[in-house]
């Protein structure tokens, strides 16, 4: 860093919208703090003044999502047809039962490897694992240190944004996904927003969950 450069606290909220504009993928806080030359309690506090900025102007199309300790500027859900009226809708084919399976498995076992998802599933995972790296849910996180020193895979910060989630901790209970199909998860993600385009969170899927749960109990009742 050159030694003449100083950044006020007042100039670090747009220094920091500069630098997530500009990079379009998640940045570490820390990395921010460095690039800035200022404390990262700093810059921490300034990414949640400005998440909340974003988040209560009906006027902005922008906000910014955490993922764990990095910090991603993007669009807003609600203009997604704005933005398909830009660049037309992109239809990408949506995953079999046992990608949500797979996906499933490690997101709640994670790091793990192929032979473990394997020894869950029952199944080969091969072609699985590769659709949903090329998707960009999960990546590879090191190897196990054991013979032939097989990859280890976890989700990615892909992963937790457009699930809603902050960090992996905030995963549902798994007693909570009793759903038919892993699959309807994200069916039960999307019935939880209002079938609007807006972010989805994970309490708004438990209070979906609990809602399933209230109407079965009823309609239990009305048969008996």
């Amino acid at each position: 860093m050159a030694e003449d450069f100083k950044i006020t606290l007042q100039e670090l909220p747009g220094a920091i919208e500069a630098i997530l504009f500009v990079s379009g993928d998640p940045v570490n806080a820390e990395k921010i703090a460095d690039i800035l030359d200022c404390s990262k309690a700093d810059v921490v506090k300034t990414l949640n003044d400005l998440m909340n900025r974003y988040e209560q102007n009906p006027w902005s199309g922008l906000t910014i999502v955490r993922a764990e300790d990095s910090y991603v500027m993007m669009t807003k859900p609600s203009e997604k047809k704005v933005l398909e009226r830009l660049f037309g809708p992109r239809t990408q084919a949506p995953l079999s039962q046992a990608s949500y399976e797979t996906l499933a498995v490690i997101a709640y076992n994670q790091p793990c490897t192929r032979a473990q998802v394997e020894q869950v599933r029952g199944v080969s995972s091969d072609s699985i694992i590769s659709r949903l790296l090329d998707r960009g849910w999960i990546e590879e996180a090191g190897n196990l240190d054991a013979p032939g020193r097989p990859a280890l895979f976890k989700t990615s910060k892909q992963f937790l944004t457009e699930f809603g989630i902050e960090s992996v901790k905030d995963l549902p209970p798994m007693e909570l996904m009793s759903y038919k199909t892993i699959r309807d998860l994200e069916d039960s993600l999307r019935k939880a927003a209002g079938g609007e385009d807006k972010q989805l969170t994970i309490d708004s899927l438990l209070e979906n969950k609990e809602e399933k749960s209230d109407e079965a109990e009823e309609t239990t009742d009305g048969d008996n």
